[in-house]
């Protein structure tokens, strides 16, 4: 992971241009091109934290940078805007989706930089898989896990009578029946009503030998009864803090060691863009966006995980839909096609099997990943 980088390519200036506000930090996520893997870029410290240009990465990608006032830069691929990155900003649209970095976006005597974990956790899986290492195997077990359950109701509704734990393991067991149909295994953490510790859901998991996770919940921030949207949560990288603690009063939770879920970190969070995108796509709903959080429902999996949150059971309006059977039906579905989406970018990194002169088709061949406990 370690070879040259190719030639700098000289930027091109070009007039300042509009683009909309959800085009955030989009695309210099390939400063790592090289024929056997991803290569860093040079690092700027920053604080406590390493930072990378965005004009390195830019040049490296043969993108123009066009200022946008004091404050902020728009990357382009010829005409086409690709990312825009704002100072002192967490906040990024990456392909049309919210999503919260890390850290903020940092600008410093005109130049723009951003934490090198960012770029290489965020940007780079989604835009250039390829240069992420090797790739899991092709998933065929999947774990669903319906969140809380038992005397943890979860979030209720009680205007409308309505409980998470009701709907999470309702909509798992929509997605256990679309999974089966589509040719996978399933294995649920729990497939009644009762209870059951997050460090059990994730030692199902493991036990299975999942090849991905993801924990079914809903969301709510009673006894506010508006705020309506999706949100998708992975397990933040080492060093990197939980979103909520960015919040006013909130504490630096950053932890300095890997848990077993951050060998995973570049598939995360290809899982949580192809899951964000299909719940929206299928609900049209606001985007609250794609989250770092250290759950312990995360930590402990040995395999790629996210947890989704595709509505608010605190607010009314998204109860009252939640209530229907055919918008249960609606987040089963998504969550399948975003498996599914999953599923195809880590076929396509697979090099197709090798064919035998005379026996025929060769077995594909797997990559090897740490085994459940």
């Amino acid at each position: 992971m370690r070879p040259g980088l190719p030639l700098r390519v000289p930027r091109r200036p070009e007039p300042t241009a509009a683009m909309r506000p959800a085009a955030w930090v989009f695309l210099f996520a390939s400063a790592f091109v090289g024929a056997a893997g991803a290569v860093e870029l040079s690092a700027t410290r920053i604080g406590a934290v390493d930072y990378v240009s965005v004009d390195d990465g830019a040049d490296r990608l043969g993108l123009r940078v066009v200022p946008v006032g004091q404050s902020a830069v728009i990357l382009k691929d010829g005409a086409r805007p690709v990312a825009r990155l704002a100072d002192h900003s967490r906040e990024m649209d990456l392909k049309g989706l919210r999503v919260f970095l890390g850290d903020p976006v940092i600008a410093r005597a005109g130049a723009f930089y951003v934490s090198r974990t960012d770029f290489q956790t965020h940007l780079v899986p989604r835009l250039r898989p390829e240069l992420c290492g090797p790739a899991p195997r092709q998933p065929r077990v999947i774990a669903i896990d319906p969140g809380h359950g038992g005397t943890d109701h979860g979030a209720e509704n009680r205007a409308l009578g309505s409980m998470e734990k009701t709907y999470t393991l309702d909509v798992a067991l929509r997605l256990r029946k679309l999974l089966e149909g589509a040719g996978y295994t399933v294995v649920l953490t729990r497939d009644s009503d009762y209870d059951l510790s997050k460090t059990i859901r994730s030692e199902v998991a493991n036990r299975a030998n999942a090849d991905l996770f993801v924990s079914v919940h809903f969301n709510s921030l009673y006894p506010n009864t508006k705020t309506t949207g999706v949100e998708v949560l992975s397990f933040p990288p080492r060093s990197q803090r939980s979103a909520d603690s960015w919040s006013l009063g909130g504490k630096d939770n950053a932890e300095n060691k890997d848990a077993p879920i951050n060998g995973f970190d570049a598939w995360n969070t290809i899982l949580a863009g192809a899951l964000h995108r299909r719940i929206l796509d299928a609900l049209h709903d606001s985007d609250r966006g794609e989250k770092l959080e250290h759950l312990g429902v995360l930590r402990e999996l040995r395999c790629p995980g996210v947890l989704v949150e595709p509505a608010f059971i605190s607010s009314d309006a998204e109860a009252a839909k939640l209530a229907k059977p055919e918008i249960r039906d609606a987040i089963a579905g998504a969550l399948l096609a975003g498996i599914q989406d999953y599923a195809e970018v880590i076929k396509a990194l697979h090099p197709a099997p090798a064919q035998a002169a005379a026996s025929g088709p060769a077995a594909p061949s797997q990559p090897t990943r740490p085994a459940g406990p």
